[in-house]
Parts: structure tokens; C-alpha cells; sequence
């Protein structure tokens, strides 16, 4: 294992690019909704930090793997991982230009409550398709359990931010995609 050009790094920095641009042609008002996190009332280390640590763990792991080119698992691996990174800017930029005070509950976000998050997850499950590598599926496993406590936070500065709609969107929306 050593960091090469083609390695796995190269889906989260495509990923990271493609957002970063997104962000940069949009305007700042409208950045400043994608970029506010909920803050956390608790002061102890949590598991949402922990969480978050592993999403960036499972970054830094993909420096170390290869990318098998000539692979029936690259192809469908990376189709699995551009949708999901497709439907992840998708989801940012129709949030970004939703009006900011109502909950945004159109278009993809009919689908899930926090539909980046849950492409995210599907990008993840396609570099694991293209890598084959079981660390990868036991941190995006953590990953998933983890983060829940940063959704339900969202969730939480959304009720007291926009209260009944936000509380009948929650009754009829799942967290992800099946699961509520």
C-alpha cells in the first residue's frame, strides 16, 4: 500500500472539485445556507465527531488504494459513484436556491430529508464496488451509524427553525431513502 496517482483518492477529490466549483459559481448568499452547520449544544466529544472523523478516515484510506482499471467492479463501481455524485450536487444546488425561510421539501428532497448525505453514502458504495476492500465497507458502516447524530441535529435546528411545516415534512419524508 503506498499513495500512487490512480489511486481511490481521486473519486473524493472529483467529488470535492465539482462541488467546490459549484459553490464558487453560485452566489454567496446562497453558499452560506449549504455551509451552516447546526451546532452542537453538547461541549463532550460525541458521536457525531466521531463520525465525522470517519468520513475523513475513509478519505484518507483511499490514498493507499489502487484502482483496478481493467475490472468489471471499476466500471460499475464508478457508475454507481458518479449517479450518487450527481444527485449529491443536484441536491446542493436546488438547496442553495431554495427560498431561505422555508424548509426546503420539493424535487429530491421529497425522496429524503437529507438527500446529499444519503449520496454521499451511494458514492461510498461505489468506490467500495470499484476498490473491493472490506475496511472500507466496516468505515462507511460507521460512517452511516455515526452520522445519524449529525441528521437528527439538522432536524432539530430545522423544527425550531420552521416548526409545523418542517414537523409534517418530517411525518411524510424519510431520513434516507426507505428508511425513516
Amino acid at each position: 500500500m503506498k499513495i500512487e496517482l490512480l489511486n481511490l483518492w481521486l473519486y473524493p477529490v472529483i467529488y470535492g472539485l465539482v462541488s467546490l466549483i459549484l459553490l464558487l459559481v453560485v452566489s454567496k448568499g446562497k453558499t452560506k445556507r449549504v455551509l451552516t452547520f447546526p451546532k452542537s449544544k453538547s461541549k463532550r466529544f460525541d458521536k457525531g465527531m466521531i463520525g465525522f472523523i470517519t468520513g475523513k478516515l475513509l478519505i484518507v484510506i483511499t490514498l493507499f488504494i489502487k484502482i483496478p482499471f481493467i475490472d468489471t467492479s471499476f466500471y460499475i463501481g464508478s457508475f454507481i459513484y458518479l449517479v450518487g455524485m450527481s444527485l449529491s450536487v443536484y441536491s446542493m444546488w436546488f438547496f442553495m436556491g431554495s427560498e431561505l425561510t422555508q424548509p426546503v421539501t420539493r424535487n429530491i428532497y421529497k425522496y429524503s430529508r437529507h438527500p446529499m448525505q444519503v449520496m454521499n453514502y451511494v458514492m461510498w458504495i461505489g468506490i467500495i464496488a470499484v476498490s473491493r476492500n472490506w475496511l472500507l465497507v466496516v468505515l462507511l458502516f460507521l460512517y452511516i451509524v455515526l452520522s445519524r447524530t449529525s441528521l437528527v441535529a439538522q432536524e432539530k435546528f430545522c423544527l425550531e427553525k420552521y416548526g409545523d411545516p418542517y414537523r409534517l415534512y418530517m411525518n411524510r419524508t424519510p431520513r434516507y431513502l426507505i428508511f425513516k
